[in-house]
């Protein structure tokens, strides 16, 4: 599909809608760039096995989440031919709790049976019937009222293709450089025998075909291959579409339109700078993918908060809250000006918060050189007792204001650092409350 995403690009930009919003970027998923801790009981793991579809056997293989507990699982649909894998977007969504199933369509990198338009959609629906098996939900523990059907490229469109098909089976879709077969202006605008050239080498990986059947196919069933009515149906349920501004976004700005349309409150969309496969955008592909899939997971906070530099102080923040004996802490030092604790989703082991009991200020721009003083005294005391208490080598202080700023009151982070270990300004898991009890207790008896 590089190739044709390269010669589908100049077409598209000739009719090229205003510039694409800006993007702008919060914070990295933690799994994108950290293994979580190992389940040494249940540790994460993959499967490898044939799935016979009207009797042609199609290789799947599926990431196993780490876990006893049924998980949210995502099938993920390759492009045309399949070259970009995007094996470390999967490997980052099975980071993050989910398992991962990837299969190659019929004809396709060495599954049995002729590759076509068809096959690969009947295929992407057996795949969504594989999740759903009684026997599998059982074996690879999966939570079937959270499957998500997602697909790069052509991938995209058989992504959608299976949710609208199975949609009592689908929770959400996620398309990435959505190619709409059906559409592509030059299935229409070129010569075929042009056409037929461009497309050879990507159908060198596929068995069962030729660039001239292929085409003929899309002749035959252009309204079946039409992604824009499917993105009308899928947005019946949550949907992410991600464009690639040098890749076919365009088709994306296109299908997000026509999905909104449909239903205004399910679609997120965004656009990157980058071309088809996300070449220098994989970080951020893979953040925009967890981030979405956290509405998923009742546990995980959306992230992407951001704290506005001027506004009115929030009553109802959660230090607010815990300053009022509304919410619990887990502290390590208070007086009448300053209180300490743990962050309940700590970086590492032993990171401490610190704030002002006295002062509203949201930020650093708006705390009085006095208040700061005290809060600042209580952090190189809580830096000591960290040292003391948990045998460091070091700590590091981090203070947010607006862009990473998670709580509209000045807040100091206290975290420990461990030689050797890269520290991830990214969003973290939440502790175990006996833990963070303990680490209090810890902590608490060195302060001085």
């Amino acid at each position: 599909m590089h190739r044709l995403a390269a010669a589908l690009t100049a077409l598209l930009l000739a009719f090229a809608s205003p510039a694409l919003a800006e993007l702008k970027a919060p914070p990295t998923p933690r799994a994108v760039v950290a293994d979580p801790p190992r389940d040494n009981a249940h540790p994460a793991g993959l499967d490898a096995f044939q799935i016979d579809v009207q009797g042609a056997k199609i290789n799947g293989l599926i990431y196993l989440a780490a876990g006893d507990k049924p998980h949210p699982t995502m099938l993920f649909l390759h492009g045309f031919p399949g070259n970009e894998t995007n094996i470390d977007l999967m490997q980052a969504v099975r980071r993050a709790g989910w398992n991962v199933l990837k299969i190659n369509y019929r004809g396709s990198w060495g599954s049995g049976g002729a590759f076509s338009f068809a096959h690969a959609r009947t295929d992407a629906e057996a795949a969504v019937d594989f999740l759903t098996a009684p026997a599998n939900i059982a074996k690879y523990r999966i939570d079937p009222r959270r499957i998500v059907v997602a697909g790069h490229s052509m991938g995209g469109f058989m992504a959608a293709s299976a949710s609208a098909a199975r949609s009592s089976a689908v929770a959400g879709t996620v398309l990435i450089d959505a190619w709409n077969i059906g559409a592509d202006p030059r299935f229409t605008t070129l010569d075929p025998k042009v056409l037929a050239e461009e497309m050879r080498p990507d159908t060198a990986p596929l068995a069962g075909t030729s660039p001239e059947a292929l085409i003929a196919e899309v002749g035959r069933d252009r309204a079946k291959l039409d992604l824009v009515a499917l993105s009308r149906t899928i947005a019946e349920r949550p949907v992410l579409m991600i464009g690639a501004e040098r890749g076919i976004g365009q088709m994306t700005t296109a299908l997000a339109k026509a999905a909104r349309d449909a239903h205004p409150n399910t679609v997120v969309e965004a656009q990157y700078p980058t071309d088809h496969s996300f070449s220098d955008s994989r970080i951020a592909l893979e953040s925009e993918v967890l981030r979405w899939l956290a509405r998923f997971d009742p546990t995980i906070t959306p992230a992407g908060a951001r704290i506005p530099l001027t506004a009115a102080y929030d009553e109802t923040n959660p230090f607010a809250k815990i300053l009022r004996g509304e919410l619990p802490a887990y502290k390590v030092y208070e007086d009448a000006d300053v209180l300490a604790f743990m962050d309940r989703a700590p970086m590492e082991p032993g990171h401490v918060l610190v704030i002002s009991k006295t002062s509203k200020a949201r930020t650093i721009l708006e705390m009085d050189p006095k208040d700061l003083a005290k809060v600042m005294a209580v952090v190189q005391r809580v830096g000591r007792a960290e040292v003391e208490a948990l045998g460091l080598e070091g700590f590091m202080i981090i203070q947010n204001n607006g862009v990473g700023q998670s709580v509209p009151h000045l807040h100091v982070h206290v975290i420990p650092r461990i030689a050797g270990k890269p520290a991830y300004l990214a969003e973290n898991a939440p502790a175990d409350p006996k833990d963070l009890e303990a680490m209090a207790a810890r902590i608490k008896a060195a302060m001085k």
